[in-house]
C-alpha cells in the first residue's frame, strides 16, 4: 500500500510540471481542462526502480547557498605609509675585450735527412798478373816423377807441376820460347802429349780473404790431334794441392778450338784464407799431337 501511494504522488508531480508547459505551447486556442476534472489519459514513462529499503519518508532539506552582496567582498587596501619595494637593477654581465692573438710565423717543415749507411772500406788484394803469372820469370829444372826421359824439362817459377802415369807414359814440362806459341811476353809453359793418354798440368796456391770474390782468367792453346786435348780450370777453396782430390771443383774451358789461343774465365768466392788454382790438360786417346801451351794467367780481387 505504501508503494502504491508513492507512485501516485510521483505521477501527480510529473503532471504538474508537464501540463502547464503544454498550455503555454498551444496558446489560448486549446481547450482548458477544468481543475476538478480528472486526467483521463496515462503517460507511458519509464518508472525508476527504487529500493524500498533505502527510501525514507522524511524529506532531506538541502543547504541553502549564502549569496553575499558585491559590496561585502573584502578588498585589499594598500598602506600609504609603506614605500614600494623596487626590483634590484639588472646586474651587468662583464664582457672581456677580445685580446689580439699574437701572429704565429709559419715554421718551415723540417727536412728529414736519411743517413746514408756507411759502407766499411774493404781492402782488396793486389791483382795477381804479369811476371811469373805470365810465365815470364825464370824456369827451373823439373824431373818427371815416373822416370820418363824429359831432357831439358823445366817449370816456370811460382808454379808446380802434376802429371799422371798413363798407359804409354806421362807428360813432360818445358819452357816454350817459340813466338807463335806465346800469348803475351816472350815465354809460355809447354806440356807434351805425343802418343800418350793422360792428365797433366800446373797449379799454385794464393792467399784469400773470406767472402771476397776472385776473378780468374787464363789462356791456353793446343795443337791439333786425332784425340783433341780437353782443357779445364780447377779451384780448391780449401787450399789443397792434390789435383784429383774431391775438394777441387773443375770448370770446362770456355772453348775447345784447336791451334789458337782460347781464354777462360771464372769468378770464385773464397771460403778460407787460401785457395789453389789448377790448369789441367787431358789427352783422352794416345794419338799423335796434342802439345799444349799455357800463358797469361791473372787473379783479380773483386771484394765482397
Amino acid at each position: 500500500m505504501m508503494k502504491h501511494d508513492f507512485h501516485k504522488r510521483w505521477w501527480v508531480v510529473i503532471a504538474g510540471l508537464i501540463l502547464p508547459s503544454l498550455a503555454c505551447i498551444v496558446g489560448g486556442q486549446g481547450t482548458v481542462i477544468p481543475p476538478d476534472r480528472p486526467v483521463s489519459f496515462d503517460l507511458q514513462t519509464a518508472s525508476p526502480t527504487v529500493d524500498p529499503d533505502q527510501m525514507t519518508t522524511e524529506p532531506v532539506e538541502a543547504e541553502q547557498a549564502v549569496i553575499l552582496p558585491l559590496n561585502d567582498v573584502p578588498t585589499h587596501t594598500p598602506d600609504p605609509n609603506v614605500q614600494p619595494t623596487l626590483p634590484p637593477p639588472p646586474t651587468a654581465t662583464p664582457t672581456s675585450e677580445p685580446t689580439e692573438e699574437p701572429e704565429i710565423e709559419p715554421t718551415a717543415t723540417p727536412k728529414v735527412i736519411l743517413a746514408t749507411p756507411t759502407v766499411p772500406e774493404v781492402e782488396l788484394d793486389p791483382p795477381l798478373q804479369g811476371g811469373d803469372w805470365d810465365f815470364e820469370a825464370d824456369f827451373t829444372a823439373w824431373a818427371n816423377p815416373y822416370g820418363e826421359p824429359c831432357p831439358g824439362s823445366s817449370i816456370a817459377s811460382g808454379w808446380l807441376a802434376f802429371v799422371e802415369q798413363g798407359e804409354f807414359g806421362s807428360s813432360c814440362m818445358n819452357e816454350n820460347l817459340y813466338k807463335p806459341n806465346v800469348f803475351s811476353g816472350f815465354k809460355s809453359q809447354e806440356i807434351t802429349f805425343d802418343f800418350i793418354a793422360t792428365n797433366s798440368g800446373v797449379y799454385r796456391t794464393i792467399s784469400t780473404k773470406v767472402g771476397h770474390r776472385y776473378n780468374i782468367v787464363a789462356y791456353a792453346k793446343h795443337d791439333h790431334s786425332l784425340s783433341p786435348v780437353e782443357m779445364l780450370l780447377g779451384v780448391d777453396l780449401s787450399g789443397g794441392t792434390t789435383w784429383n782430390a774431391e775438394t777441387v771443383e773443375w770448370f770446362p774451358w770456355d772453348s775447345s778450338v784447336e791451334d789458337t789461343w782460347v781464354p777462360t774465365e771464372e769468378t770464385i768466392t773464397a771460403t778460407g784464407e787460401s785457395m789453389t788454382i789448377f790448369i789441367r790438360a787431358w789427352h783422352p786417346v794416345a794419338e799423335q799431337g796434342g802439345k799444349t801451351v799455357i800463358d797469361n794467367v791473372s787473379v783479380t780481387d773483386l771484394g765482397l
